[in-house]
């Protein structure tokens, strides 16, 4: 994995003439050429062209320099040896359309492979420009359909005159480049082109893709229809290329995935998970099942993931624009998110279905929490400067609040059900109880950074603590009075409704916060070099919390220090911005984390752990471990970690009601797997378990298959189902003679 490009890579190509060099291009403008097999720092040159690059192409001589097109509607000739750097890029202009009245842009650079001195350029009006680098002259080729952007082009390797060209709209010719006509015309595809290329072991034949389905089009310049389907994928496909001399395709899918197909024996050879293939931003774990998380992402997919055998169990589509961020019910049968676009969908995830579609605000909804104290309501926050905290059954709004500016991360309190908390980009945080009425519903402002305040976390374990991550790259730790010990039920005052537009209190009139309200005094905790995102308290360790940054790295920190002294770890798997972070009270030192860089990614916290553990299975209970008493943060303390949390007081009661020093097997391995699973075991330990309950004779009472659920065990064997365990040894003996069959 190379960590180049701070902004989204849009197209990349390996030089044709040394297979160690690969080009990248983003949509910031900069452009770099890696060594791939560098020990090294695999960065040889970098340019940046400032503006989104569109297009590139090698030169097929063996000269390391490339043909560039970006947005602005220039085209480039870079060569790196000659101009490195921040070399003057109107050197470089091989041609410009930005001066036409409707400047076309060159969405597909070709450069010819036998006769170096033409590049081709497939523009977004339709048209072709043909590039004569020996005379410096352009030639225009009319479209082959006025007004529909070139998808994608190709030159006849055995012609220098002809030419594949397609059309987003799925028209394909075979164009004579120097008598600008077409020669052959092939049907029209209806759901559009979005690749295609010459089949290099059969002359006169070429392929095409769509994103409509997952197959590859074989076609023959002598015919109009093509002669052969290939089902290579099950959704729609983004691109395809075939390999060098060989007779396999590469295939990529809009699911995410990628495949290896190999054409002459009509087989897939390699089929690569689906995933996300955008940014991902929020991550979460379903309350009732440990081994099942949902992430939402830019590409306007959730998608439910098991995370023991990391298969996607499904994807909720049809809320439309970025989905920013999610919440559970209680019981984890239903889902909320949120959307650029304003919009709240409540959905009933084992059927997939959207239950509740709301539009209650009128710019991007950032937020949504679900209480899950009564399971009756839910908060939503906005660009539009709203808190709304609706009903999930209906819809109907019952507090609306407004707020000086624009509002981004919120959370209901974990034991008082009528209090929430939610991050302004006045660079304050706001904690409100929707059982007041006017002023008195502001229960405390609190007043300390000097940026947006993004993401908004109580702690489940210390009284009145709360969390807060901003853009001036720090979190701050609060503690407000809790007034008590809860409230029972999430009831709101008077019970009024009101309509989607109504105001119940105006943050954002003077004097509208009290000035008994107004909190200043917060720990600060600063470490990370960009704006800080996620923020999430352990469920357990009460001192301990996690966040996520811009930066890429995630962090644990120890609140009983202050400023960079209490960053404990530094994590810097990911490279770019990270989004999100979240583990499952059972399994409180297992961390799932999302970033731009598009992946999802698991982490251990080791350490503190590690001991428990080792005294956990030694004395086959928590006991030593478990914290006594409400805790608290004092600054300056430095006692060990204890375990203060429900999930490690619910291990603790099983072991006392099922062990003794003379218990047997089956009750043995049961609470030491569940143990292993709460501290984070590692890859391999669930077969380990299965192994022992199945030499001990436990079939499906394990108590990991005990969880339930809708998704219980989805890929998991049923140990009561297996009749022996195989070596490793057999079982490749068995899949190698499987595999000979099948080829």
């Amino acid at each position: 994995m190379i960590p180049g490009h701070e902004k989204t890579i849009s197209c990349l190509k390996f030089c044709p003439s040394n297979p160690s060099l690969l080009a990248t291009a983003s949509v910031d403008g900069e452009f770099c050429i890696w060594d791939v097999d560098s020990p090294g720092d695999p960065k040889l040159h970098s340019i940046n062209f400032a503006n989104f690059v569109l297009s590139f192409d090698w030169d097929p001589t063996g000269k390391e320099q490339v043909v560039v097109s970006t947005r602005q509607s220039n085209v480039y000739l870079w060569d790196p040896r000659k101009n490195a750097g921040n070399a003057n890029l109107k050197s470089m202009l091989l041609w410009s359309n930005s001066n036409e009245a409707n400047p076309a842009r060159a969405l597909v650079l070709r450069w010819h492979p036998s006769e170096p001195k033409l590049v081709a350029a497939g523009n977004s009006d339709g048209s072709i420009r043909l590039y004569d680098m020996s005379t410096q002259t352009l030639t225009k080729i009319p479209p082959i359909e006025k007004g529909v952007a070139v998808a994608d082009m190709q030159w006849d390797p055995l012609s220098d005159v002809y030419m594949l060209v397609a059309s987003t709209s799925g028209i394909v010719k075979l164009l004579d480049v120097t008598s600008k006509e077409a020669v052959r015309s092939f049907d029209k595809e209806g759901v559009g082109i979005e690749a295609i290329s010459w089949v290099q072991w059969a002359p006169g034949n070429f392929m095409t893709c769509n994103g409509r389905t997952g197959v590859l089009k074989v076609w023959n310049v002598s015919q109009p229809q093509p002669i052969k389907h290939l089902r290579v994928g099950a959704t729609g496909m983004h691109m395809f290329s075939l390999v060098p001399g060989g007779d396999r395709a590469v295939c990529s899918f809009l699911d995410g995935s990628v495949s290896l197909y190999h054409l002459r024996k009509n087989q897939r050879e390699f089929l690569s998970k689906p995933g996300h293939t955008e940014t991902v931003f929020g991550c979460s774990f379903c309350p009732s099942d440990s081994n099942i998380v949902a992430t939402s992402s830019y590409d306007s997919t959730i998608k439910i993931w098991h995370t023991q055998t990391m298969e996607l169990l499904k994807t909720l589509t049809g809320q439309s624009g970025v989905i920013y961020c999610m919440s559970w019910s209680d019981d984890g049968l239903f889902l909320a998110s949120t959307s650029i676009k304003g919009s709240v969908f409540v959905w009933d995830v084992e059927n997939g279905d959207a239950l509740t579609k709301l539009s209650h605000h009128d710019d991007a909804c950032y937020c949504v929490d679900w209480n899950v104290l009564g399971q009756r309501l839910l908060v939503s926050t906005s660009g539009d400067c709203t808190a709304c905290v609706f009903s999930s059954q209906d819809g109907n709004i019952h507090r609306r609040y407004r707020f000086p500016d624009a509002m981004y991360g919120c959370e209901w309190h974990p034991t008082r059900a009528n209090w929430f908390v939610a991050g302004c980009a006045d660079a304050r945080a706001y904690v409100m109880d929707i059982s007041e009425i006017g002023s008195a519903a502001v229960k405390y402002q609190l007043t300390g950074h000097s940026m947006r305040v993004f993401y908004t976390a109580w702690s489940p374990l210390v009284p009145g603590a709360l969390a807060t991550g901003s853009d001036d790259k720090t979190i701050r730790i609060w503690h407000v009075d809790d007034e008590g010990d809860g409230d029972q039920d999430s009831g709101t005052g008077n019970g009024r409704h009101c309509s989607s537009r109504d105001i119940d209190f105006d943050l954002d009139s003077s004097n509208a916060v009290r000035k008994d309200a107004i909190k200043t005094e917060s720990n600060c905790l600063n470490g990370h070099q960009s704006y800080v995102r996620p923020v999430v308290w352990h469920s357990e360790i009460p001192f301990l919390l996690l966040s996520g940054s811009w930066d890429g790295t995630i962090r644990l920190w120890d609140c009983r220090e202050e400023g960079k002294a209490a960053n404990m770890f530094t994590g810097e798997g990911h490279i770019a911005d990270v989004y999100g972070l979240a583990f499952h009270p059972k399994k409180p030192f297992s961390i799932c984390t999302t970033s731009r860089d598009t992946t999802v990614r698991f982490w251990k916290i080791t350490g503190a752990n590690e001991q428990l553990l080792y005294h956990a299975m030694k004395e086959l209970s928590l006991g030593s471990g478990l914290g006594a008493g409400v805790p608290k943060i004092e600054v300056g303390d430095s006692g060990a970690a204890k375990l203060y949390g429900k999930e490690s007081k619910a291990l603790e009661r099983l072991a006392l009601k099922n062990l003794g020093r003379d218990s047997g097997g089956a009750e043995l391995a049961g609470v030491m797997e569940q143990l292993f699973a709460f501290f984070g075991g590692d890859e391999g330990v669930d077969e380990f378990w299965t192994g022992a309950l199945l030499c001990l004779g436990v079939g499906s009472g394990s108590p990991r298959h005990q969880q339930g659920g809708m998704f219980a065990g989805p890929g998991m064997p049923d140990p009561g189902s297996l009749k022996h365990i195989l070596h490793k040894t057999e079982s490749v003996k068995y899949m190698t003679a499987e595999a000979q069959n099948l080829e």
